[in-house]
């Protein structure tokens, strides 16, 4: 496979970018010893290292908040032959984005145009290391993450390796109407129908399922014991139902609203093409504070072999394994009821898809 270095050299180059700018000049004043005393900090960046299974690791963290407005034509990771079990598409590459964006333009083609950045708190570089079976110490993957983010993530994503934990949520009587529409239904037929009719009995109680990288058609999230990669689906996986927290609903929700290995759902699609969402929100909406409302977790790897990448968001220090290749990682944090998603969809923007929000200034809402 191809080097890790053309991600290393994108990654320094965008946090010494955004570093530099928010530089200012200022004449150099020594400090006397009394000054000092009364200044505490933490330095812009320092360092972390650790080992863990035959692994040496070296995390330069940025101590800094970065807001991006950042448009690439293509990003392509892991680009290279592949046939493992595990492929699910004959796309070229691990990670396949075009016209991909991080930030917004609301009011893009008028005078009011302005930026709602793409925000980043405390990004770091890792590199992995491993001894080789001639005794050289030889890098063995790179990532780039970051402590928090929030903020739009646009693009035309035809493959996708990693973990892409969401939550799709919306009323019961949304996916009825579809159901309707895509069937040819009025009110009087959806009583003889049994999906209709089980939706219609739901009325407007909210239903929800986590949705993950699945295989188109059937929903699987791994095959022969590997994880699934270059992924062209993200959707309700294979064995998994929605939910509701209605009591008298949530008992019949598993026996009508579960993907059986068809990638249906009460009759409605429960696996979603990857190109229908050009735009997701990454944390959460409802909450401008980045502490509050920023996912955590989030990181882009490149590895010449499996890597344990330490999951920086648990409390446990467990590890996250990845094959060789090119992985995304924007995993829930925390279970059950605590659980706390990097991304939620609507039950509307699931079944009908998510347009792109505007990137660019003027009438482009891409390709700028």
């Amino acid at each position: 496979m191809h080097p890790p270095h053309r991600l290393l050299q994108s990654a320094l180059a965008l946090l010494c970018s955004a570093t530099l700018l928010g530089s200012a000049e200022a004449a150099l004043q020594p400090l006397d010893d009394s000054e000092l005393a009364e200044i505490s900090g933490q330095a812009l960046i320092n360092l972390d290292a650790l080992t863990f299974a035959g692994f040496e690791y070296t995390r330069i963290n940025f101590g800094t908040d970065i807001d991006l407005l950042l448009n690439v034509d293509e990003l392509r990771l892991g680009n290279y032959a592949r046939s493992d079990a595990g492929t699910v598409s004959e796309r070229p590459a691990d990670i396949w984005i075009d016209n991909f964006a991080l930030g917004r333009i609301d009011d893009a083609n008028s005078a009011s145009a302005s930026v709602v950045p793409f925000q980043i708190r405390d990004p770091y570089l890792e590199l992995a290391f491993k001894t080789n079976a001639d005794g050289a110490r030889e890098v063995a993957g790179i990532r780039l993450g970051f402590g928090r983010a929030r903020g739009d993530l646009s693009g035309d994503m035809h493959a996708l390796t990693g973990v892409m934990q969401g939550l799709v949520t919306g009323s019961a009587s949304t996916a009825r109407e579809y159901y309707m529409q895509q069937n040819n239904l009025n009110a009087f037929t959806c009583t003889f129908d049994f999906n209709c009719l089980a939706l219609s009995m739901a009325g407007n109680s909210e239903i929800f399922s986590q949705v993950e990288l699945v295989k188109a058609g059937s929903g699987e999230t791994g095959i022969d014991g590997l994880p699934i990669n270059r992924a062209t689906h993200i959707g309700v996986p294979k064995g998994e139902s929605f939910h509701t927290d209605n009591t008298l609903l949530e008992p019949l929700l598993p026996l009508i609203a579960s993907n059986n290995g068809d990638c249906k759902a009460s009759g409605l699609p429960a696996c979603f093409a990857l190109l229908n969402y050009q735009s997701i929100f990454v944390g959460d909406r409802t909450q401008t504070d980045l502490d509050i409302g920023g996912a955590r977790g989030i990181f882009f790897s490149l590895q010449n072999q499996n890597v344990p990448w330490q999951d920086l968001a648990s409390s446990t220090g467990a590890f996250i394994p990845t094959q060789s290749g090119a992985f995304a990682n924007f995993a829930k944090t925390g279970s059950g009821a605590q659980a706390i998603y990097p991304f939620i969809v609507s039950l509307y923007e699931a079944l009908n898809g998510a347009a792109r929000v505007p990137t660019c200034m003027g009438g482009q809402a891409k390709g700028c």
